[in-house]
């Protein structure tokens, strides 16, 4: 019987259904992680979307699956309504969600001695893969504050912070993204670590030489911190520029966007993919990050900014937090007016030396530079890991036993 794999096996949770959208961090992390020598096996898996039944489907859907890799979407339920009896309906759709994590990380040669179970929360998937899974350490990886949204009820802020505790006090290491999720985060678990995010290189481009109508453009997610309005004067004030934005069409977006999108000179783009995000920032001449600057705000570490320094192309961003890293190589504005000074100062006076410069500030910064990093203190803590299992294993039988 062939020796089993001692390497962590990772099992990774995201709490969207998004593989390939935008390159977004959990993916980045998940696919570096797959490429490291210290790392036997990544499975990611992902919660659908609830969407009412009509006919029989299958429990899962492959996203990407490769030697190190896969990626899992896991469907809540698989069979419709009008199936009977109820029992047998009842266990395929209750029983079946539960246990096809266990069944799939069996599958894959993951152990209650090499599994590592890596969340991202918050999620109920989270807490489920936390309650049910067997393993032998655990990371919290935190990217945004999501019990920071004013939008949310109180209650479910209440709920997320609450899973977020329960988390990183089980976790053997809590990983976050900004300063102020290290301050929050650092005082349930001491070994909390900030992890910024960072950009792949397929964004790395070449200085722009505009040709006629000035374009300026917003790549990434439409959300309680995007500061809309100051989009729709940019796109008033100039009718002759052409804005371009490249969001997913989620219920928030079309909201948002409503009035934006219905403008001559706006295209709404919603099919931008991992692949294609670089060729649009390669199209623009200028790149938009209008954030509000709130407690979510505070919370992040932008992930479009590095992906816009990385283009070369000039960014305009409102001061919030995650830009002082950046700030000489950045225009800042407060609002539609200062916006729209800041794209025209750009669209003048930016070189390609400044370009250069842009792209230089975020060189270091890449992804495998970032999850190298990330491996650090759990290729140092593994064997120990294990001690402390086979220590708390031992003292469970002792007290449980005759």
């Amino acid at each position: 019987m062939p020796r089993e794999d001692s390497r962590p096996h990772v099992l990774m949770s995201w709490f969207l259904d998004d593989w390939g959208r935008f390159g977004r961090a959990y993916e980045q992390v998940a696919t570096h992680l797959a490429q490291s020598e210290h790392i036997a096996r990544v499975l990611c898996l992902l919660p659908a979307d609830w969407t009412p039944m009509t006919k029989w489907q299958l429990p899962l859907v492959v996203r990407e699956h490769r030697e190190k890799l896969s990626a899992i979407t896991l469907r809540p339920h698989c069979a419709p309504g009008r199936v009977g009896p109820y029992r047998l309906r009842r266990a395929l759709n209750h029983w079946l969600p539960h246990r096809l994590p266990v069944l799939l990380s069996r599958m894959l040669g993951f152990s209650p001695d090499n599994t590592l179970l890596w969340l991202f929360p918050p999620h109920p998937l989270a807490e489920q893969l936390h309650r049910s899974l067997a393993r032998r350490a655990m990371v919290v990886h935190v990217i945004d504050n999501n019990a920071l949204v004013h939008t949310k009820p109180p209650e479910e802020r209440d709920r997320i912070m609450s899973q977020y505790r329960r988390l990183a006090h089980a976790a053997d290491w809590v990983y976050v993204n900004s300063g102020h999720n290290r301050d929050t985060f650092s005082s349930l678990n001491r070994n909390t670590y900030h992890f910024s995010n960072a950009v792949d290189p397929a964004f790395f481009g070449a200085p722009r030489v505009r040709s006629g109508t000035v374009r300026v453009g917003y790549l990434g997610w439409i959300t309680e911190r995007t500061d809309v309005p100051i989009l729709e004067h940019i796109a008033a004030a100039r009718p002759e520029w052409q804005m371009l934005i490249a969001a997913p069409a989620t219920l928030q977006a079309r909201e948002k966007l409503r009035v934006l999108s219905a403008r001559r000179n706006v295209i709404w783009m919603t099919d931008v993919e991992q692949a294609t995000a670089p060729g649009f920032l390669a199209s623009l001449d200028v790149c938009l990050m209008p954030h509000l600057d709130c407690a979510y705000s505070k919370s992040m570490h932008p992930l479009k900014l590095l992906q816009y320094l990385a283009s070369g192309r000039p960014v305009i961003t409102t001061g919030v937090a995650g830009v002082e890293q950046w700030v000489e190589h950045l225009r800042i504005a407060a609002d539609g007016p200062g916006f729209v000074r800041a794209i025209e100062e750009a669209a003048v006076n930016d070189t390609p030396t400044a370009a250069h410069r842009r792209m230089e500030a975020v060189w270091g910064e890449t992804w495998d530079v970032r999850v190298r990093a990330m491996l650090e203190p759990i290729v140092a803590g593994w064997a120990e890991q294990m001690r402390s299992r086979v220590a708390a294993g031992n003292e469970y039988y002792r007290s449980t036993g005759p």
